[in-house]
């Protein structure tokens, strides 16, 4: 840590080079390098946490399946190990709105995972820029045209609703024109639950 933190930054940016890198043994040793340095720094990876999600998650769309593998370890690590709102943050910006399906897929996957860390009550605490954020996200998640995209923000969806406190920040923060549609997807949701 002593070696790695007056030039993280410099560092972090060699590595994301390396997981461009064409070669899929170089990329997928560099894709394990951030795993362990998320690991191993955890919140001093913090600050870097936004360009090495973007790289990670773009990584998800490859066709190889041990490449998407990797950067889906890669991004575990740094869902259990970096601070959370970091986390969600990056995962919001670098892949709620791409184009390709399955860096929404895999963003969905551990923006599900990182509910379940930071906890329901915490994500509907009221704060602004996290409860706001968190339901605007998952709301698109939700009916996103990609099924598996679905699949995980219906998830996040169900174990949100749960909450007591879901209706109150719902009604706040969720956007208005997306509201029906969803509260339709909601009753899907909770009846699915009573079954």
């Amino acid at each position: 840590m002593d070696i790695l933190m007056p030039k993280l930054h410099d560092i972090c940016l060699a590595i994301i080079n390396e997981v461009k890198n064409l070669r899929s043994a170089v990329s997928c040793a560099a894709m394990a390098t951030l795993g362990d340095m998320y690991v191993h720094l955890q919140r001093a990876m913090d600050s870097e946490v936004e360009g090495t999600a973007r790289v990670l998650l773009h990584k998800a769309s490859e066709a190889n399946n041990f490449i998407r593998q990797a950067a889906n370890f890669a991004l575990g690590h740094m869902v259990q190990s970096c601070t959370p709102t970091r986390v969600m943050n990056a995962l919001l910006v670098g892949g709620l709105s791409h184009r390709n399906a399955a860096v929404r897929s895999c963003t969905a996957q551990h923006l599900e995972r990182l509910a379940e860390v930071m906890g329901m009550a915490r994500l509907l605490s009221g704060k602004k820029d996290l409860t706001d954020r968190f339901l605007i996200a998952v709301s698109k998640l939700a009916v996103d045209p990609a099924q598996e995209v679905r699949h995980h923000g219906r998830n996040i969806l169900r174990n949100v609703a749960t909450n007591g406190d879901f209706a109150k920040m719902w009604d706040k923060f969720a956007p208005r024109k997306e509201r029906e549609s969803l509260r339709e997807v909601i009753s899907k949701v909770n009846l699915k639950e009573r079954t």
